[in-house]
């Protein structure tokens, strides 16, 4: 039987606590930038809405949270907002983070008031993440028109789509996903006009955080200013 010395408990305890350290320094330092980040992008974020009313639900301790605003101007009716990162703070979990690529994750849903003015449904993901096509596939099951709905490959965009035939919706989702893949990595764009919604999936390049809602807000105003011009 393997006897263990007080000396070696001693030494073992100095070690875990050497090796501790620097984790210490690092959670307070991050933590604090962390903080400072999330802050910064809710201003953004009431700036740029300029929301009549919003609400906000924390994700955990430094994991994010969603935003919810009720705008009620021009064409849109409600924005929502989620925004989750790694535990980057977790200074033992950094080489998990950096063996499974885990990203920053931005979701932005709008919902608009009246019709979006465009025909058909389409749904385009990037098919190398498990969870977005799953999501992607539970909403295509959920959709009135899944009958209609038909998978197709975008090899310009290095992604799949379920789409109707009507091509408006899909010519509309495959431009905000040209404009998202310049400031970051896109993983999901759906436009559904039976909810009058578009959802946008991405995670943003450093700072460009408020650019993935500013160009899914201008596809919108595009759109709509598209439909008035054909009614005048």
């Amino acid at each position: 039987m393997v006897s263990i010395t007080q000396e070696a408990l001693l030494s073992a305890l100095i070690v875990l606590v050497v090796a501790s350290m620097p984790s210490v320094a690092w959670f307070f330092v991050i933590r604090k930038r962390m903080l400072k980040q999330q802050s910064n992008f809710i201003k953004d974020l009431e700036s740029l809405v300029k929301p009549r009313d919003q609400r906000y639900y924390l994700h955990g301790y430094l994991v994010g949270f969603t935003a919810e605003y009720w705008v009620n101007r021009g064409p849109v009716k409600k924005v929502y907002v989620t925004y989750t990162t790694p535990p980057y703070y977790a200074f033992f979990y950094l080489p998990i983070i950096a063996l499974f690529r885990k990203r920053e994750r931005l979701e932005v849903a709008v919902e608009l008031r009246e019709s979006l003015g465009v025909k058909g449904e389409a749904h385009i993901y990037d098919s190398s993440r498990f969870d977005v096509k799953r999501l992607v596939a539970n909403d295509v099951k959920r959709s009135p028109v899944r009958k209609k709905l038909s998978k197709t490959r975008l090899h310009s965009l290095r992604a799949e789509a379920y789409s109707t035939p009507e091509g408006e919706a899909l010519d509309l989702a495959s431009r905000i996903w040209q404009s998202l893949s310049q400031v970051g990595r896109v993983f999901r764009v759906s436009v559904v006009p039976g909810r009058r919604l578009i959802l946008a999936l991405a995670s943003p390049r450093p700072g460009m955080h408020i650019a993935v809602v500013e160009r899914v807000l201008e596809a919108v105003e595009h759109a709509r200013s598209r439909v008035e011009e054909a009614r005048g």
